[in-house]
């Protein structure tokens, strides 16, 4: 019997995202429940003890594995934290827009939701010679029970789990300055996956680890014990300003170790408890019908 955590998976469907329950030893099951794609993500997030206990007993129709889709598929809100790491601070000198200033002092940011893509998908550079995109590795909480004004000592109740991100970023030219969110918003930018680790297999939350590689060379690093506003913090920042729904993203800032995507690249992220987020890199295609 494994002890591998129970993970959350989205398939692609024609008829829409097939959630699935399992990990890569036991397989992967279908966990029933009703409503749309997020809201059983959700619930199975919150079953994820007694789904492990079905599975065990043999209790859960098996699902044929398939395309992945971001484990959550549709949020309404994505949001970020702008330098949520000390050693991240300052990294890119007269190219950094925030100075001083941290996650505490700026704010998060927004990035749109049509940003997101999943495990299975490529990261696409926007054609503009002369500017470069970054990789940025990060933890992402996605959001299970929505609210408003949440408490940092409750906001953990309101957690479906974790997952590993990308927060793709358009490097500021220097000297110059530019709107935050429309740089980090380009198609791709914002890959998740892939899959969620529900709240309950973390077991210890300060803990958790986030890796990022480039071409299988090592580049960044650091636990969730790192930040500088931790996730109940960052929940409340966000709650505070709007009301967070099922699905919504937390992104939770990078570590240092931030650098340049070419076309050809790989980058994968590594989160605890997690299978890798891995993608090619590539240059944006044209038009779009």
């Amino acid at each position: 019997m494994t002890t591998a955590p129970l993970l959350v998976v989205v398939f692609d469907r024609p008829d829409g995202g097939r959630v699935a329950v399992g990990n890569d030893e036991l397989g992967w099951f279908d966990p029933g429940g009703d409503g749309d794609t997020t809201g059983r993500v959700v619930a199975a997030a919150a079953r994820a003890e007694e789904l492990r206990r079905l599975i065990d007993a043999g209790e859960l129709p098996p699902v044929e594995p398939g395309r992945r889709l971001p484990p959550s598929p549709a949020p309404v809100q994505v949001f970020g934290a702008p330098v949520n790491y000390y050693a991240h601070k300052g990294e890119l000198g007269a190219r950094s827009p925030s100075g001083d200033a941290t996650t505490r002092e700026l704010g998060l940011f927004v990035k749109a939701v049509g940003s997101v893509c999943g495990p299975d998908d490529a990261i696409e550079l926007p054609a503009l010679p002369g500017r470069e995109s970054h990789y940025e590795g990060e933890v992402a909480v996605v959001i299970g029970r929505g609210g408003g004004s949440i408490p940092a000592e409750r906001a953990l109740e309101h957690v479906a789990g974790l997952t590993a991100a990308l927060d793709i970023t358009l490097r500021l030219e220097e000297g110059k300055r530019e709107e935050r969110s429309l740089r980090k918003s380009y198609r791709t930018f914002t890959p998740l996956g892939p899959a969620l680790l529900p709240l309950s297999q973390v077991s210890a939350l300060s803990e958790v680890e986030v890796a990022l590689t480039l071409n299988g060379e090592p580049r960044q690093h650091g636990t969730l014990d790192q930040l500088i506003c931790d996730i109940p913090e960052l929940v409340a920042m966000a709650s505070a300003v709007v009301d967070l729904r099922p699905g919504d993203v937390i992104l939770t800032g990078t570590p240092a170790g931030v650098g340049p995507l070419h076309d050809g690249d790989e980058v994968s992220v590594s989160v605890t408890g997690l299978p890798p987020l891995r993608l090619p890199v590539r240059a944006a295609v044209g038009v779009r019908a």
